[in-house]
């Protein structure tokens, strides 16, 4: 008789417990119906990519990517041939057949390199670099100010900053980027890329294996820094809610965030590029990577 009067509090409490299983399932689901993972990880990674060429590593290459492991050896890294690429694209992007659609029928090398950059950082982030990029002053640990480590999803550097005017393009480099797996950013690059090359597909009638580097934008623009530049302050506008200024991180001479994104100085990644005047060059902080 007690049994019989406790059934309504029994198939409440079983009807919560459904709704919640059903909500759990189908928020996943959306995850990565979108092609999104739910966060994993609050950390980046310590791990460096190198995607290598078909002649495989050069000895400059070897050179320049030891100055970096000997400077990072808490740090795992990993060699990604063409032919592994492939492979690992498509297992890991099962779910969204049209980016391992739009990676494995192209056959543009730049186009693929950059893009595969994004969808490694995507799925397992860590820190990646082009293989003819040198480590420079200190360590990887010490990029991002102690403060912010708990709240950086993404590490860029300007490229075009250093004494640009404002109607000057200011970019982001391509060569060296450190993410979270899962970021918004990585994510908003490899949708457009992948929109784009389809598009230029139809544009030229010619399936996504035909499309040679002639039928498209400036590579530049199309998936490299440029690229990179409006898929960044694309997911920040996502994330924020809200349009951004993007003056507040443009000649900078220390690590400025901006929601999650670590913004660094254009000397820290471009040593090379840009002038600062001669009143800042002592702000700006040390070299960390050596683009050559």
């Amino acid at each position: 008789m007690k049994f019989s009067n406790n059934l309504p509090f029994v198939a409440f409490f079983i009807i919560i417990l459904l709704l919640l299983t059903l909500k759990t399932f189908f928020g996943h689901s959306q995850y990565y119906q979108d092609g999104l993972q739910p966060p994993i990880d609050k950390t980046i990674p310590r791990k460096i990519w190198y995607k290598l060429g078909p002649r495989g590593l050069s000895a400059d290459a070897k050179e320049w990517a030891d100055s970096c492991t000997t400077k990072n050896p808490g740090y795992a890294t990993e060699y990604i041939s063409d032919d592994y690429a492939d492979e690992w694209v498509a297992r890991n992007f099962s779910h969204r057949p049209d980016v391992v659609g739009s990676y494995l029928n192209t056959t543009i090398p730049i186009l693929k390199a950059d893009l595969l950059r994004y969808l490694l950082l995507y799925q397992d982030g860590g820190a990646y670099f082009d293989l003819d990029v040198e480590c420079g002053h200190g360590g990887i640990d010490d990029w991002i100010p102690p403060h912010l480590r708990h709240n950086t999803s993404l590490v860029v550097g300007w490229e075009m900053d250093a004494g640009l005017t404002g109607d000057v393009s200011h970019q982001l480099a391509s060569w060296t980027i450190m993410a979270r797996k899962g970021t918004p950013y990585m994510m908003a690059a490899i949708d457009d890329i992948s929109r784009a090359i389809h598009d230029e597909s139809n544009e030229h009638s010619v399936p996504v294996s035909d499309l040679k580097l002639w039928m498209l934008p400036d590579v530049v623009d199309f998936t490299g820094p440029a690229r990179l530049t409006r898929s960044v302050f694309k997911g920040l506008e996502q994330t924020l809610g809200r349009d951004v200024d993007r003056r507040l991180v443009q000649g900078i001479l220390e690590p400025t965030q901006m929601g999650d994104v670590l913004f660094m100085p254009g000397w820290a990644f471009a040593a090379g590029q840009g002038q600062y005047p001669e009143e800042d060059r002592d702000k700006i902080g040390p070299r960390l990577v050596i683009h050559h």
